[in-house]
């Protein structure tokens, strides 16, 4: 739709962005939502709605004209801000529901889950996606799957209904960053560390997502993205360039189907050992993971040829698979350890006193983790919207390098 090299980088900021505002204002108002179908649940279904809107939208852009472009960018905006609408209430049923011995479990299966929900993505955009105008049967599609797995959740698991009491404070969209702030003074150094090896694990992955179709179309098969038989082309792509474009499109989508089914095997995996008390000192796990992710980004650099950007693409499971599961596990050892070590505290406090108190560090702690997210994926997308600015799509090469 003539969106430039720069921008096509750019428009990622917008999951970071919306993430970071939207999450923290939905889970504090979905905390005190008092209506008789449950907290989280009517955020799903009024997020499934959005969804269903703006998607659809989305997928007609290029039929308004000269105004396509920016009603397809705000769409995309808006989009990412639903998404979080829907995924925030969804993630607090982790922590309303599971016991606290199994929220490292439950973060695993998550990330298991995210697997199976990308396998089924590009699996869908691989076969129903064949031009810019079939878009909209494959959004259709999509939010299809959606309505049957969010509309399953929410008949079939039951809330408890919280009535609203006379001394109950009314939700203030304000409020979570006001308590994120305070909250940041609280750090202790365990979690500083945890914060910063999430801060560059996810500068990494936000080096590699946005950039990995086109890294694998020219970098790897050093095709040439535009497609020289439309009516008027004038531009430096030939017939044989485009084809090895094509070839680069069709590894990408093959190796993010592989890596999907990968990220399902060692999500289950680890969830497995986790569940049965073999797994227990996940923060070495977590960092062999990494270090094997540094190694085939690195070695994208030097080694060329498509069985190894198969390699890299499908090999990106590992460390994904860790870091979406691992440091959210590592916090909540920490707490739990912190919990069994001050007995004294507890008895000297009313238990559902001590419930809250509890409740607020977790919340406190988990929301800082976010934005040790949502912080280095605004700076590599910036950083890398300059970079192929700049210098065209070689770049990339060295972001996916320096990630």
């Amino acid at each position: 739709m003539g969106l430039s090299k720069g921008w096509a980088s750019n428009i990622w900021l917008a999951g970071p962005l919306t993430g970071f505002f939207v999450a923290p204002i939905v889970g504090s108002l979905s905390d005190k939502c008092h209506l008789a179908l449950g907290r989280r649940r009517p955020y799903m279904i009024a997020g499934l709605l959005l969804l269903a809107v703006v998607s659809t939208t989305l997928a007609c852009s290029h039929y308004f004209g000269s105004a396509g472009l920016p009603v397809a960018i705000t769409m995309f905006v808006m989009m990412d801000g639903t998404i979080n609408v829907i995924q925030t209430p969804l993630r607090a049923l982790i922590a309303d529901f599971a016991p606290l011995e199994q929220q490292a479990t439950g973060q695993l299966m998550a990330s298991t889950f995210q697997g199976v929900g990308g396998l089924l993505g590009y699996a869908l955009q691989k076969y129903l996606w064949k031009d810019p105008l079939s878009i909209l049967v494959l959004f259709l599609v999509v939010l299809a799957i959606n309505a049957v797995f969010i509309g399953g959740t929410c008949i079939l698991v039951k809330e408890e209904h919280f009535p609203a009491k006379e001394d109950d404070n009314e939700a203030s969209i304000i409020e979570p960053f006001v308590h994120l702030a305070k909250s940041i003074k609280h750090l202790t150094g365990k979690l500083m560390i945890v914060g910063a090896c999430v801060f560059f694990c996810w500068w990494a992955l936000f080096s590699w997502w946005p950039t990995s179709s086109t890294w694998y179309m020219t970098i790897v098969m050093k095709g040439c993205c535009e497609d020289p038989s439309e009516a008027g082309y004038n531009g430096q792509c030939t017939t044989e360039t485009y084809g090895y474009c094509l070839q680069g499109q069709d590894i990408n989508a093959n190796a993010n189907i592989l890596a999907n089914v990968a990220q399902i095997v060692i999500g289950l995996t680890f969830a497995l050992l986790m569940n049965r008390g073999i797994l227990v000192r996940v923060r070495f796990v977590w960092s062999a993971l990494l270090v094997f992710g540094s190694v085939i980004l690195i070695g994208s650099k030097f080694i060329k040829g498509s069985w190894f950007a198969y390699l890299v693409g499908v090999g990106m499971a590992v460390p994904i698979s860790g870091i979406n599961a691992f440091p959210f596990a590592i916090v909540g050892s920490y707490n739990q350890v912190a919990s069994e070590t001050d007995d004294l505290e507890k008895a000297a406090v009313d238990n559902e006193d001590m419930k809250k108190k509890e409740e607020l560090e977790v919340g406190s702690q988990f929301g800082l983790l976010n934005l040790f997210i949502v912080v280095p994926q605004i700076i590599a997308t910036v950083v890398i919207g300059q970079l192929r600015d700049n210098f065209g799509d070689e770049g990339l090469s060295w972001a996916i390098f320096a990630a």
